[in-house]
């Protein structure tokens, strides 16, 4: 049974550094949050849980940052928060359990939050840090050294594209698509909020933040990971700062629904892909490189020409778990009335995604 969306809002988008640098994480979801349940014309007192995607849970962003928003923005004490870190379809992970809990009739209304303050956190800051051991141990890199060892996932990507086929021109045509394509988001979907810049941008403090941040970048540049490999500034979504957030529950005016949240795995050194097997009106994906949507487009025979209508996120930066959410909060605002969608995560390694339906 789907599970209603009774509010659906996201702050700006910029990347790491940027115009939203000075925000921690935790001040800048409270600010989502609210606004997020003002709009569902709830209050806190009725909501049954809180569940945060997060790609790097530790440090700002650790010690259970959904309990930290709870206090924070003065709801109940009493009210629960999960943060879910799936890799990196955290924010897929953190809806799909949400869904569930509402599908299985244990709660009744929920937030649901994808976290991503990469300007104070790092990626990778989980696992690159090792101040408490070596996470994973030595299994998974005994398993694939015979494979090239692991790599980072968006250096798997862009040889995997490599591998199908998929050249440099290709990948360019996607970068500069998605910068030409990126409007301002819809009415609605954007909460502004007052910049907090990095030490090297110059904006005022509390100038308002209205829209997400475009990139500008050249052309002809050279690769940035593999010498010989595809990928460069154009065609690389750099971390970027942001929260999206749900509101879902089964009292109140429904502005769309979830009707399905699905996940699946694969090896860290090629790009899986995952959609529902049904037709939809438009496709959004969440992609660290123009080398990981055009192997999951190729594995999935899908036409690149009908993907990210409005520009993908290379335009602006990966914001993580917050950018798992953007499609289905900027395509229920942006859509009419019995539109369907997908918004998918696809990486080397897992693939997530989700079916919307705005009301």
């Amino acid at each position: 049974m789907p599970a209603p969306i009774l509010a659906a809002v996201r702050s700006p988008f910029a990347e790491a550094d940027g115009v939203l640098a000075g925000w921690h994480p935790v001040d800048l979801s409270v600010e989502i949050a609210d606004a997020a349940i003002t709009r569902a014309g709830i209050t806190a007192a009725s909501l049954d849980h809180v569940w945060v995607g997060c790609d790097e849970p530790v440090g700002a962003q650790g010690a259970n940052l959904a309990r930290a928003i709870v206090l924070a923005a003065g709801w109940p004490a009493a009210l629960g928060g999960t943060v879910v870190e799936a890799g990196p379809h955290s924010g897929v992970a953190a809806l799909g359990a949400a869904v569930d809990a509402i599908e299985a009739g244990r709660i009744e209304r929920a937030v649901v939050l994808g976290v991503s303050s990469a300007s104070i956190v790092q990626p990778g800051a989980a696992a690159l840090a090792r101040l408490y051991g070596r996470p994973w141990g030595d299994g998974p890199a005994a398993r694939f050294a015979d494979h090239g060892g692991l790599v980072p996932p968006v250096v798997a990507a862009d040889r995997h594209a490599a591998a199908l086929a998929i050249d440099r021109s290709a990948q360019d045509e996607w970068g500069r698509r998605a910068l030409e394509r990126r409007t301002p988001p819809p009415p609605g979907a954007i909460l502004p909020v007052g910049a907090r810049p990095g030490d090297a941008v110059a904006v005022q403090r509390d100038t308002p933040v209205t829209t997400d941040v475009i990139r500008s970048i050249d052309n002809d540049l050279e690769p940035i990971f593999d010498t010989d490999g595809t990928t460069t500034a154009l065609t690389f979504a750099p971390a970027s700062d942001g929260v999206a957030a749900l509101v879902l529950g089964r009292a109140g005016e429904a502005l769309g629904e979830v009707e399905v949240t699905t996940s699946t795995g694969g090896s860290p050194l090629e790009v899986v892909s995952v959609y529902p097997d049904r037709a939809v009106d438009r496709l959004d994906l969440a992609a660290i490189s123009a080398s990981t949507a055009l192997a999951a487009l190729t594995l999935s025979g899908l036409d690149p020409a009908l993907v990210d209508i409005d520009g993908g996120t290379t335009a602006v930066g990966d914001a993580a778990a917050a950018e798992d959410l953007r499609p289905i909060v900027d395509g229920l605002h942006r859509s009419a009335a019995n539109t369907t969608g997908i918004g998918a995560r696809v990486s080397a390694g897992a693939a997530a995604g989700y079916v919307w339906r705005r009301l």
